[in-house]
C-alpha cells in the first residue's frame, strides 16, 4: 500500500485512501527543521505510526518543502526498505509559466493542480490555491491551466513569533491556529489584543490577497470567469479562516493531491 508524505516545516503527515475516506497520521515537527539529525526522532515516529496501520505501507510518495525532513526519510526508509518517490514541482502534470519554476513549492503546485483539476477545469475557469501552513501562499492559475505565480504571507503564528522577537516587551502569544474559535476584536488584555490583532490580521490580509490576486487573473485575461477557490492546510476549517468564501475546504489538500497524482507523474511525465 502506498502512503502519500507531506514534509511542512510544522508537521509530517501522511495519509491513504483507504475505502474511500482518507487515513491520515501526523507528527509534529522539530523545533529546528534546518537539521536533518532533529527530523530522526518525528520521521521513525511517523514511520512507526504508518507501520502499525491495518495497511502498512510498502512505499512512499513524498512531497517535501523542508531538505532535511527529506534526507532524514530517505535513510530511515531504506533502513526499513520502503521505497521512496520524492515529487518535485516538475513532476506534477501542470504547466508553470513562472520566472524560476525550480524554486516554486512542490506543496504549492500540487494544491494548485488539485484546486485546477476539480474546480477551475471542469468550469472553463481558472483556480486560486491557498494554503495556511507555517506560511499562508496564494497560488494562480489561469483558465488554460498555467500556474502564473502568486503571494506568500507570513502565517499567525509566524507573525506572533516576530512580535515578540522585534519588540522589547510584547511577549510571544500561546496561538492555536487550527482552533474553531476567533477571539474579540478587542483585546482586554496584551495577550488577547495580540491574538485579536494576529488572527483577525491574517484573515484580512488573506482576503485582499485574494481579491488582488483575483482582480490582476481578471486584468490579464478580460472576460475571464472568476477564478474557483481552494483552502487548504490545517487552518482552512479554523475560526479566523472561516469567514472566507471558499469552494473547497480541504485541510489535506496536498496529501489529496498526492494520492490522485497520475501514475506517470512521478516519472517526470509533465503536461503542461
Amino acid at each position: 500500500m502506498r502512503y502519500a508524505v507531506d514534509l511542512g516545516n510544522s508537521a509530517a503527515k501522511a495519509a491513504l485512501l483507504s475505502e474511500g475516506a482518507l487515513r491520515s497520521l501526523r507528527v509534529a515537527a522539530p523545533a529546528d527543521s534546518r537539521q536533518p539529525a532533529a527530523w530522526t526522532g518525528p520521521i521513525a515516529t511517523l514511520l512507526d505510526l504508518i507501520a502499525s496501520e491495518r495497511l502498512p505501507a510498502t512505499s512512499l510518495r513524498v512531497a517535501s518543502v523542508v531538505p532535511a525532513a527529506t534526507a532524514a526519510l530517505q535513510l530511515a526508509s531504506a533502513a526499513r526498505s520502503i521505497p521512496l518517490d520524492v515529487i518535485e514541482a516538475r513532476d506534477v502534470p501542470i504547466e508553470l509559466a513562472v520566472d524560476e519554476p525550480g524554486r516554486i513549492g512542490v506543496d504549492r503546485v500540487l494544491a494548485a493542480w488539485r484546486a485546477y483539476a476539480t474546480l477551475g477545469a471542469p468550469a472553463g475557469r481558472g483556480a486560486i490555491a491557498v494554503t495556511l501552513g507555517t506560511a499562508l501562499t496564494i497560488t494562480c492559475v489561469d483558465r488554460r491551466g498555467r500556474v502564473i505565480g502568486g503571494a506568500i504571507a507570513p502565517s499567525p503564528l509566524l507573525a506572533a513569533r516576530a512580535l515578540a522577537q522585534g519588540t522589547a516587551v510584547l511577549p510571544e502569544v500561546t496561538l492555536y491556529d487550527e482552533s474553531p474559535d476567533l477571539p474579540s476584536a478587542i483585546g482586554a488584555s496584551t495577550e488577547s489584543a495580540l491574538a485579536a490583532g494576529i488572527l483577525r490580521g491574517a484573515r484580512a490580509a488573506l482576503i485582499g490577497l485574494i481579491a488582488d490576486a483575483s482582480a490582476e487573473m481578471l486584468r490579464r485575461d478580460p472576460g475571464a470567469p472568476a477564478p474557483a477557490l481552494a483552502l487548504g492546510g490545517g487552518a482552512a476549517s479554523a475560526g479566523w479562516s472561516a469567514g472566507i468564501a471558499a469552494d473547497l475546504r480541504e485541510p489535506d489538500l496536498v496529501l489529496h493531491a498526492l494520492l490522485a497524482l497520475p501514475e506517470r507523474a512521478s516519472t517526470g511525465g509533465r503536461a503542461g
